[in-house]
């Protein structure tokens, strides 16, 4: 695995923890200024203030349960669970999320409910599959 791809798992699986902490300014410091959006509600570019809002509104806990990598490209597929405010759960889903990591930060997020979507956005397969 080549020097890229270690960076582009560390910097998603880094993300994916500050997300599921509500750690705004650790996301802040490993996401674009402008970051490129894909989810169920659309598609936009949005800067930190709106991704606050974003992780604040979504209230999602994701635990990975495999990787596929290479270069500036990662799909994780994930164990999706979605809070109340009074952190009852909402729902719970399988979902598969695309990052695109350039130079350690997060520069494009998309999210799927279907791993050949995710594959088609980033260009992985099944043989890019990390063990």
């Amino acid at each position: 695995m080549n020097h890229k791809s270690v960076e582009t798992i560390e910097t998603a699986e880094t993300w994916i923890e500050f997300s599921n902490q509500r750690n705004l300014e650790g996301l802040s410091k490993i996401t674009s200024h402008e970051l490129e959006l894909i989810g169920p509600k659309g598609a936009g570019v949005i800067n930190h203030r709106q991704l606050g809002e974003w992780i604040e509104r979504a209230n999602l806990q994701l635990a990975t349960i495999e990787r596929y990598a290479k270069d500036n490209y990662i799909v994780l597929e994930q164990h999706g669970t979605w809070l109340n405010d009074d952190d009852t759960i909402k729902g719970r889903d399988i979902v598969f999320t695309v990052f695109k990591v350039v130079d350690r930060q997060v520069n494009f997020l998309a999210r799927y409910d279907n791993k050949e979507e995710a594959f088609k956005v980033s260009g992985l397969d099944d043989e890019d599959k990390i063990n």
